[in-house]
């Protein structure tokens, strides 16, 4: 075999080899993320539940509350792009109309709705 004809032999090999991965049925799961597979697979009543059982760290308040402002540090919960309040509001979620949960630090959060979202926020996406 000539030496041209291993090099291109060699180039498709490597070429195939760097593609990307076959994609899977369903997604492996992003801790930032809830997918509608791991809700149904969750078997609970709530949206507070999902969390709780499947991404308790959302759960955990960030900094710290003062007496000038209680609330700071808390997770803010978005019902399809409405403000709820705090992670509570997830109780009154009931899960099988849940969609998709997707949580966002409180960095990302204060730039995509403003000041009071230290905490980060938990968006909810209902069918």
């Amino acid at each position: 075999m000539s030496d041209l004809r291993r090099l291109a032999i060699a180039g498709c090999l490597v070429a195939v080899a760097c593609g990307p991965a076959p994609r899977t049925a369903e997604p492996t799961p992003s801790r930032r993320v809830l997918l509608e597979h791991e809700i149904r697979g969750a078997q609970v009543a709530t949206a507070y539940q999902i969390v709780a059982r499947l991404r308790p760290e959302w759960l955990r308040r960030r900094g710290r509350a003062s007496v000038r402002d209680p609330t700071a540090g808390a997770v803010v919960v978005y019902l399809d792009g409405m403000r709820q309040g705090g992670v509570r509001a997830l109780d009154a979620i009931v899960a099988e109309t849940v969609r998709e949960m997707e949580y966002l630090s409180g960095q990302e959060a204060t730039t995509r709705f403003g000041t009071g979202h230290g905490g980060g926020v938990i968006l909810v996406r209902l069918r």
